[in-house]
């Protein structure tokens, strides 16, 4: 056999190594393993007075998540008084008070935990803001009437809070009302948020943890009693997730140390 044949020949038998990638960067970017949880971003959602202000001051009990800060757009502080009262609140006075408040903590953070109080009450606040600066531009605009514009800002305004919010390095807590929108093809109902059109499903989606509380009554009809309930997992008619996978479908009167230990603890759910 010639020499070229031979050289042929060994070419096609031989067994190459394996080659095993090792890139660290792709286009410039790196590349890095699947984060661990550091910090929890949570949105809590349901009817006034289930517990949602409270479930977020219960943050300040858990060492890992203490001190924490509260911006109130809502007024409903008074739940914390009694047992959450070194939690800090800040009322928010107009959307460039909120601007300055956040160069302050992006520049320099001490808090722990940030709580966003409610993100309801901060939608409305901030079309309050649009709807004063275009009457002040044009006197025969009627405040109480938006157009596509001012709701397109408005939108726009609440998505850069959320996010910007939830991107500092500190765990955050969002809540909201809740609202119901009926499916005209299946004659359902579907709870959600309470913000208006695809915020509800938008801001979901920009955070890792979202639970609807509610109360529910149990027991014998002689024996009944009230329980605040939260729903971690979605339904076809309430909107919830958790991407950490942690914590159970329902979880009866939480507290975010119940929540913080689950997800970051790594306890297992009972």
């Amino acid at each position: 056999m010639s020499d070229a044949k031979a050289l042929v020949k060994d070419l096609i038998t031989r067994e190459e190594p394996a080659t095993v990638l090792t890139l660290d960067t792709i286009a410039g970017m790196k590349v890095s393993s699947p984060a661990l949880w550091e910090y929890i971003n949570l949105l809590v959602y349901g009817q006034p007075g289930v517990g949602k202000t409270r479930l977020a001051g219960s943050a300040s009990k858990v060492p890992q998540m203490s001190p924490v800060l509260l911006l109130d757009f809502e007024g409903g502080t008074l739940s914390l008084a009694s047992d959450y009262g070194d939690v800090n609140v800040v009322r928010c006075q107009s959307w460039t008070s909120v601007d300055r408040l956040y160069g302050a903590l992006y520049d320099r953070n001490p808090y722990k935990t940030i709580v966003i109080d409610s993100l309801s009450e901060t939608q409305k606040f901030s079309m309050s803001q649009i709807m004063r600066d275009v009457v002040a531009k044009d006197s025969e605009r009627d405040p109480d009437v938006a157009s596509l514009r001012e709701w397109g800002k408005n939108g726009e305004q609440i998505r850069r809070l959320v996010r910007a919010f939830r991107d500092l390095p500190c765990h955050t807590i969002f809540t909201a009302l809740v609202t119901e929108d009926r499916d005209e093809r299946t004659n359902t109902w579907r709870t959600s948020p309470g913000l208006s059109g695809k915020l509800k499903g938008e801001v979901a989606g920009y955070v890792d943890i979202v639970m609807f509380m509610y109360k529910k009554e149990v027991g014998k009809l002689n024996e009944r009693e009230v329980r605040t309930l939260a729903l971690t997992q979605g339904t076809e008619r309430q909107i919830a997730k958790d991407r950490s996978g942690m914590l159970p479908v329902i979880m009866e009167s939480p507290t975010m140390e119940d929540i913080y230990k689950l997800i970051i603890g790594q306890e297992k759910a009972a």
